[in-house]
């Protein structure tokens, strides 16, 4: 099995209804993040006016570095005082700061609405969580934010936004954003990348329940041949680790029927003990997929617990380099 399955009676299977989003974002919440800022590894800032460094040099008033002169510099910029100690001409070179076009693909399938317990936050909860923090801070830094849902395939997107007066709607939006059908992550990643003229820094938060990970690398491989940066976050429920908490809420381990919460499709599964350590052992296998397949591709990719609070989560994310 790799959805995620709602232990329940088959003959009145139910689609598992979206948590409330009273306190989705609190003032708590996001104050986490004021002080950060996205810190992507190899994609190069190259836009309009915004916060982060950019590898080119202007006019601004921050001084980045001197150049000999040559034909055609401006001699406005020439500076005089090193002339005079040297007798040679430089040129004052100053610093731009340039914003991150910054893309939030958020898995919006049903798969996103389980938990293994009432204890805990559904993924899509805390999926939609993290977008609201990392959109925040970006918003918050001047870069350019785009947020795009997605099922079975692209859902209307908010944004492109930028600034800190777009921080309120992309929380309302976020807010009312609803989790429903399958999921063609493979088909998604591939239009997103070949769809978008400019490149950017996109960060795919999804449980990955979609194919195969061949599927989600060949999606990475579209997006690394445009010249995007990726990042998968990938949330995960501990009942979908170890299945041995899912087997503690059946009693004597009888047979229960598992619903595919995307296509609906079930099957009856006696939970014996032989069979919670093959669900842990191809579970386990299918995580050491995926890392696979976004080291290959040269993907950064954090688990997220959504047992976790989310200081621990972002304090993943600094650690892994994502925020800085």
């Amino acid at each position: 099995m790799r959805r995620f399955w709602q232990r329940g009676d088959a003959a009145t299977a139910t689609i598992i209804p979206q948590e409330q989003d009273d306190a989705l974002f609190s003032e708590e919440l996001l104050s986490l993040t004021r002080r950060l800022s996205l810190t992507p590894r190899t994609f190069v800032p190259e836009g309009l006016a915004g916060e982060h460094r950019s590898r080119r040099r202007g006019t601004s008033p921050e001084f980045a570095d001197f150049k000999s002169y040559s034909q055609g510099d401006d001699f406005r910029r020439i500076d005089w005082n090193i002339y005079g100690r040297l007798g040679s001409l430089f040129i004052r070179l100053s610093e731009v700061t340039t914003e991150i076009p910054v893309h939030v693909l958020l898995d919006s399938s049903a798969s996103m609405l389980w938990s293994g317990s009432s204890d805990r936050p559904q993924k899509f909860t805390i999926a939609r969580q993290i977008a609201g923090m990392l959109g925040f801070l970006s918003l918050q830094r001047s870069d350019r934010v785009i947020i795009s849902p997605f099922s079975t395939g692209l859902l209307p997107s908010y944004g492109p936004a930028q600034g800190r007066a777009a921080v309120t709607p992309m929380l309302t939006y976020l807010t009312g954003l609803r989790a429903q059908g399958e999921t063609d992550l493979r088909a998604t990643l591939e239009r997103y990348a070949r769809e978008r003229k400019r490149p950017g820094f996109a960060m795919l938060i999804s449980d990955l329940l979609s194919g195969e990970p061949d599927d989600l690398a060949a999606g990475l491989r579209a997006f690394r041949a445009h010249g995007w940066e990726v990042a998968v976050l990938q949330v995960i429920d501990p009942a979908e680790i170890d299945p041995e908490l899912i087997a503690e809420t059946v009693n004597e381990r009888g047979a229960v029927d598992l619903i595919d919460l995307e296509s609906r499709g079930h099957i009856r599964l006696a939970l014996s003990d032989d069979v919670v350590v093959r669900c842990r052992e191809a579970t386990n296998e299918w995580r050491r997929a995926i890392e696979e397949a976004c080291r290959t591709e040269q993907t950064l990719r954090v688990e997220i617990d959504t047992s976790n609070p989310l200081t621990e989560t972002l304090r993943r994310l600094h650690e892994m380099g994502i925020t800085g």
